[in-house]
């Protein structure tokens, strides 16, 4: 049977690594998927069991130290699911998902001193993020990476996230300069010199992808 959720696909991808107890995976989920597919734990546990009544998985029970635990293995028959859903295009599209940003879209509604706090909040959730990332890519550089034969990768998707690290944080210090030159209200300010430059870049950004959509799929010529 092919399962449904994505969670179950990651669950069956790590499986396909090697196997794994359900603590196991929660942890590895936690050490690396978090980042492009949080869950609870609570969700990762229930979909672990899933996945054995759906004959994806195999649950091996063995002896640890006189404690009976469960290990889980992948079957053929989830090995061919993950096959088949990585096969499947396209992917769903990206979203964000950033209260943030929505504080920010509402910000009218607050105080400049409410809003400045919100960024400052995010600045710092970022340098957490920092601090939790920096000893994996540290293990990752080490002599002894874990699962060396997957560092492409795994250097690929940490790169990737790396990035988006590095964007929010300059976006944080962009807002809070442009916040600077507010009078004091998050109403009725309008278009600033600061927001002005924004806007003209994101127009410039945009406009460059169109341009090159169109270089790549031009448009039939016109007949005469």
């Amino acid at each position: 049977m092919k399962p449904t959720k994505i969670t179950a696909q990651a669950l069956l991808g790590l499986l396909a690594v090697r196997s794994w107890t359900a603590y196991e995976l929660t942890q590895q989920m936690r050490r690396a998927l978090r980042w492009a597919w949080p869950r609870s734990e609570a969700n990762l546990y229930a979909e672990i069991k899933r996945l054995v009544p759906q004959g994806l998985a195999v649950a091996v029970e063995e002896d640890v130290g006189g404690r009976t635990r469960t290990r889980y293995e992948i079957s053929d028959e989830g090995r061919a699911a993950v096959a088949t859903w990585l096969g499947t295009h396209p992917p769903s599209p990206p979203q964000v998902q950033f209260e943030t940003l929505l504080r920010v879209f509402l910000g009218d509604q607050g105080t400049l001193a409410e809003l400045r706090q919100t960024i400052a909040d995010t600045r710092q959730q970022m340098v957490a993020v920092r601090d939790d990332i920096l000893p994996l890519l540290e293990e990752y550089a080490s002599e002894s990476p874990p699962f060396p034969e997957r560092a492409h990768l795994n250097v690929l998707f940490i790169h990737f996230y790396a990035g988006f690290v590095e964007l929010v944080t300059t976006w944080c210090n962009d807002a809070d300069a442009e916040l600077d030159t507010w009078s004091g209200e998050t109403a009725g300010v309008g278009f600033t010199p600061g927001t002005r430059k924004m806007l003209d870049e994101a127009l410039t950004f945009y406009r460059s992808i169109t341009d090159e959509h169109r270089g790549e799929d031009p448009a039939p010529a016109a007949t005469p």
